[in-house]
């Protein structure tokens, strides 16, 4: 894969994670009655979200074409959300002296760096991943060779896609 598509699938999930998880706290933040819906990251975050780009989405192709069924998939791919967490954390707080965030004091955590109560949704988000994936490739691959917005809504769908558009 060419350096510049790599780059464009890593800042893709770089800045998707950030708006995602500034979304999630607002979200969690109207549901909690605080209408400011505040929502917070750290640019720090991009890495970790970045590095599931490029490590977590190509192990889906593996997985797929191993045939795993989808479950073991998305369980898979939490083991692994979790590894990258941890091993950032880790190096977030021991080696750069930040804190990031710090799960200390939530009961079931690992080190204060990740937490059992995260399972489902790094479950359901890795799923997510997969799907969104592909998509990010293909527009990373479209927009590499030099096509505008503009000629891509001009392109027709395939087929089968007319289909269920229809339906």
């Amino acid at each position: 894969m060419s350096c510049a598509r790599t780059s464009i699938r890593f800042f893709m999930f770089a800045f998707g994670g950030m708006l995602g998880e500034v979304m999630y706290g607002a979200i969690r933040a109207g549901w909690n009655g605080h209408w400011n819906l505040h929502g917070q990251s750290s640019p720090w975050m991009m890495l970790d979200y970045g590095l599931m780009g490029l490590v977590l989405m190509p192990m889906a192709v593996r997985l797929k074409q191993a045939h795993l069924p989808l479950p073991a998939r998305a369980f898979a791919y939490m083991l692994v959300i979790y590894a990258v967490e941890y091993v950032s954390g880790i190096f977030f707080t021991h080696v750069l002296g930040l804190r990031v965030w710090s799960y200390e004091g939530i009961p079931y955590n690992l080190h204060g760096q990740i937490m059992l109560y995260s399972a489902p949704v790094w479950y359901f988000l890795g799923l997510a991943g997969e799907y969104l994936y592909a998509k990010a490739d293909a527009v990373a691959v479209l927009w590499l060779r030099g096509f505008t917005a503009d000629q891509l809504l001009k392109m027709p769908l395939p087929p089968d896609e007319n289909e269920a558009m229809v339906r």
